[in-house]
């Protein structure tokens, strides 16, 4: 008899991660994009590497996803809960991702095919997370912590921190698309 083993999946890749990673390699050219197969590296959940004039570059992404959710007749198309988190230092930017349908104008006699759906990511470095974390409070109570936060938004015109801060505050600028550029910069 043939003894045969069966390969074992090393890791399996989150839609959010697996996002960050497709966006991250199409739009910062001549880079790679590494994702560790140990579950015992806490913290990161992606590398973007370039070899540069003989020195590795490389910045290190923590991926954190949120599914839409929909209020009909409310000021948001949707919205994103999260649960408050500690930032691990050993990451450089924070990415949360957001996947929401985008319906068509005539929801009441569209199919479902007529749906597509759409990635929001706000990337916020290492300092920035610290420190948005660290106003994650609670409206009413202020010295204290809130255990979530969330985001308020009508597709990527409009992003607002709904939960979270004493007020809502425009969260756009962190959308990755107007931060590729500061991500750009490293490797150049």
């Amino acid at each position: 008899t043939v003894e045969v083993e069966y390969m074992q999946a090393l890791f399996t890749l989150q839609y959010g991660e697996f996002a960050v990673a497709d966006y991250l390699a199409k739009e910062v050219k001549g880079t790679s994009v590494f994702i560790p197969t140990s579950a015992q590296e806490k913290g990161i959940d992606l590398l973007l590497y370039k070899f540069c004039d003989g020195i590795n570059k490389v910045l290190t992404f923590q991926v954190k996803m949120s599914r839409a959710y929909y209020y009909p007749n409310k000021k948001y198309q949707g919205t994103l809960w999260l649960n408050r988190f500690e930032p691990q230092e050993n990451a450089d930017w924070f990415v949360i991702v957001g996947i929401y349908a985008k319906y068509p104008n005539e929801i009441h006699s569209a199919k479902s095919s007529d749906t597509k759906w759409d990635t929001i990511m706000l990337a916020f470095k290492k300092e920035e997370m610290i420190n948005f974390m660290e106003e994650v409070r609670l409206k009413k109570n202020p010295d204290k912590y809130d255990k979530m936060f969330g985001f308020g938004f009508n597709g990527k015109l409009e992003i607002k921190q709904t939960r979270g801060y004493k007020e809502e505050r425009d969260m756009t600028k962190y959308l990755i698309e107007n931060r590729i550029e500061e991500i750009m910069e490293y490797f150049d």
